[in-house]
């Protein structure tokens, strides 16, 4: 199985291109025009997202090299997310809140990644704002789909996340996240129910090592 399937998730952890200047890294962002000249779209945009209390959904992610995988998706706000992998491949990410607990059944490894000012957990944020800690990359509204791309503002090349919606109604259907080398993963939900009640038991970690003693 190969595991960069999965990094879309972590992606923002390995720094790059310390190199670069800081005019440089302001130079991703769009400029203040474009947003203000789409401030009804977006404002709309974060109205939804803030909006929606609940999402199940299944997926389907291709990763950099064009492999495909598919699962099961939770997420839950404040905080709370869970991607369950189908066979074969063996990992699953929960996030209570505060970090994302990353296992891996076929190594029995065990991985905790703080969410905190991370554009991880940026979608199950209480409130989705396109500004504060985050800025617009990219832009892009046509008759078919709306896309807005996001990066941290304090570390603008460490990823960036897409993503994009169909319109009328307005749906989140594709993220799409770039890391830090400029690598691509993107992930398709597919059935999405969206404010539907959730077990709050799914986004418990349980060890499955312990249940093998």
């Amino acid at each position: 199985m190969n595991r960069k399937l999965c990094a879309f998730l972590l992606l923002a952890w390995i720094p790059a291109f310390a190199g670069m200047t800081m005019a440089a890294e302001k130079s991703i962002f769009v400029a203040d025009s474009v947003v203000e000249n789409n401030r009804f779209t977006i404002e709309r945009i974060e109205r939804y997202l803030s909006g929606i209390s609940t999402i199940v959904s299944d997926f389907t992610q291709v990763a950099p090299d064009g492999s495909l995988t598919n699962g099961k998706f939770y997420m839950s706000r404040p905080g709370k997310m869970r991607w369950q992998y189908n066979p074969p491949t063996p990992v699953l990410m929960v996030s209570s809140g505060t970090e994302l607990i990353f296992y891996d059944y076929e190594l029995e490894q065990l991985s905790h990644i703080p969410l905190d000012g991370s554009l991880i957990s940026f979608l199950a944020q209480d409130k989705i704002t396109f500004g504060g800690d985050v800025g617009i990359t990219h832009f892009e509204n046509e008759a078919s789909a709306i896309r807005i791309e996001v990066a941290q503002k304090d570390k603008p090349t460490e990823g960036k996340l897409m993503l994009e919606f169909s319109d009328k109604p307005l749906t989140l259907r594709n993220m799409v996240v770039t890391d830090a080398t400029g690598q691509t993963t993107t992930v398709a939900l597919q059935n999405a129910k969206f404010g539907s009640e959730i077990d709050p038991e799914l986004f418990v970690f349980k060890d499955p090592r312990k249940r093998k003693r």
